[in-house]
């Protein structure tokens, strides 16, 4: 057996089976291989080791080749050339043990290996739908809490929210997550108690590694301690460093009535809807919230907000009102707290909308990043600031980057949508809309932006077929939308301007904020004119207005002096 090298043989067999294998370990989750694959090839490696050993016994790698053993094969001298195999298999072999020990392990490392965590839906314990505001606002405020610590990993609420009343297992969720730890929390509120019951579980090992019940009187200090208590040991347990500056943020207590809190959660779940309805609805219950508690300024920054996306969803706001209630508001909150992301990011768009002041919203913008650099609200308001000023890779790059943080958002995916076809990447743009419009038909932001992308690209038949859908869709008059639509083509195929009424406007519901636009795409120079002259007297923070530098739709009348006037009063002219 050592003369027909039998045992070198096994040897190389061995250390060539196990460098494959690692080599399959390797490129498979790259190649998204089945499972299966890495299974065949271990069952082939198993099956042919005896297979090897007695070809071995019967043949033999000579100078002339592999021949069968005759017994009679001398060697003078020199070494062999299946000790040449050995050396050459096994120098491979600790070849790759060296990279993947100090260099491929910590390139490649799986997400799961960091300090991460999601934090599945809190579950209402108390089967009283009243109470689901508050399981949600507590579970969004902890994410809030964790995603402020920079040393920490944690996935987004959308991300998280597919998982509500789920029946995938604890490894399934972190496996799809690239998460290391989940965290399952339970929130009972009674009378003037509330108990949060909360464990930390290895989604690998599907094992608990810390677990606690908070059970304390209802008030909204508890509840904030509840809170950083939570998020302090999920740190420690991770063994992820908390600066001073970020226990600060953690130990903060916002506001001390439990009723504004309450309010600020319902309000706060409103605002994300994008409605007019919700919008309303939302400003009612932010309302609630600073009469509550003047000094919560969490809850003026969302008045802000509500007021200043209203006109977006609303034909019929009254701009000059909604200005004065906003800005108010945003004063309020900076006053208050202006450290806080969420003040500075209401504060750096009241800056923009309101005063066209376009570096000051920027540096506003950015100041918030500094604080929170994964806030998927700044970064989508930013990317517009940065957008609109004909800065379009740094806007994509601060769109996409939104969409990572919030990955299922509908929100963000649109945006990324808006911030593309802005910089006339079409072909993408309007895949993404219309994705998300056939995903979820009753989302309206898609549906008002998909007729605008439509029209920016130059398919004036789509335009006007998705402007008749939003139209109907808001509630306003098909055959008003139609005849609009038909101005669209018109226009578009033999030059032919449109004139669109104040009775066909009123009948569409057409406010200031696409006025200007929709004006512009029917070829009506004076009436675009006139229309955007009008919102920025209104100071309405129109897009129609915020949009002119790089808008196609007024290609056309680029080299009005009446134009580049208009240009230089909300400040685009010299960007």
């Amino acid at each position: 057996m050592k003369r027909r090298s039998v045992f070198k043989v096994a040897i190389v067999y061995l250390a060539a089976a196990w460098l494959l294998l690692q080599v399959v370990a390797t490129v498979a989750p790259i190649l998204e291989l089945p499972i299966w694959f890495e299974k065949t090839v271990l069952l082939f490696l198993v099956v042919g080791f005896p297979i090897a050993v007695i070809l071995a016994w019967a043949f033999q790698l000579t100078s002339a080749g592999v021949q069968k053993d005759t017994g009679r094969e001398k060697w003078a001298g020199g070494q062999r050339p299946i000790d040449r195999v050995i050396v050459l298999v096994l120098g491979l072999a600790l070849a790759y043990f060296v990279a993947d020990k100090f260099f491929l392990s910590e390139r490649g490392a799986p997400p799961s290996l960091e300090p991460s965590v999601a934090i599945l839906p809190f579950t209402n314990m108390t089967q009283d739908e009243k109470n689901d505001p508050f399981a949600a606002g507590i579970h969004d405020d902890l994410l809030t809490h964790l995603s402020r610590i920079a040393s920490l990993k944690t996935t987004s609420r959308t991300s998280v929210q597919q998982y509500e009343g789920t029946t995938k297992t604890i490894p399934e969720i972190g496996a799809e997550l690239g998460v290391a730890t989940i965290v399952e929390a339970g929130v009972q509120r009674s009378g003037s108690r509330v108990r949060i019951n909360v464990q930390l579980i290895d989604a690998v090992a599907d094992e608990h590694i810390w677990a606690e019940q908070y059970d304390r009187e209802l008030t909204a200090a508890n509840v904030f301690e509840i809170q950083s208590e939570i998020a302090q040991a999920i740190a420690a347990q991770l063994q992820a460093t908390l600066t001073h500056e970020e226990r600060e943020i953690l130990d903060s207590v916002p506001t001390q009535s439990i009723a504004a809190l309450d309010s600020y959660f319902i309000g706060k779940q409103l605002l994300e809807k994008r409605t007019r309805e919700s919008l309303l609805a939302a400003a009612e219950y932010f309302e609630q919230v600073v009469a509550l508690d003047p000094d919560f300024a969490l809850g003026w920054s969302g008045l802000a907000d509500a007021n200043m996306l209203l006109p977006e969803y609303s034909a019929t706001a009254d701009r000059k009102i909604i200005e004065e209630r906003s800005t108010y508001a945003v004063a309020r909150a900076l006053e208050l707290d202006p450290n806080l992301p969420y003040v500075s990011s209401s504060a750096a768009w009241s800056t923009l909308i309101h005063e066209y002041d376009w570096q000051g919203a920027e540096d506003t913008f950015r100041r918030a990043l500094r604080i929170e650099p994964d806030n998927a609200s700044v970064l989508h308001w930013l990317s517009h600031t940065l957008s609109w000023q004909a800065r379009h890779e740094e806007a994509v790059k601060a769109a996409r980057y939104a969409l990572e943080v919030e990955p299922l958002s509908k929100l963000m995916t649109s945006n990324l949508a808006y911030i593309l076809v802005d910089a006339r990447q079409y072909d993408e743009g309007l895949q993404i809309i219309r994705r998300v419009q056939r995903d979820d038909p009753g989302y309206a932001v898609a549906r008002r932006n998909h007729f605008l992308h439509e029209l920016r690209s130059g398919d004036a038949v789509a335009g006007a077929n998705a402007f008749v859908s939003y139209t109907t869709f808001i509630g306003g008059e098909p055959e008003a939308a139609r005849q609009i639509g038909d101005m669209f083509i018109a226009y578009a195929s033999t030059r032919q301007v449109g004139h669109v009424s104040e009775d066909l406007i009123k009948r569409a519901l057409l406010g200031t904020e696409d006025l200007g636009q929709v004006l512009a795409f029917v070829g009506d120079a004076e009436g675009a004119l006139s229309a955007l002259q009008f919102a920025i007297e209104q100071r309405s923070g129109s897009r129609s207005v915020l949009s002119m530098k790089i808008n196609p739709a007024y290609d056309f009348i680029r080299d009005d002096p009446r134009f580049v006037a208009l240009l230089e009063e909300v400040g685009l002219a010299e960007l």
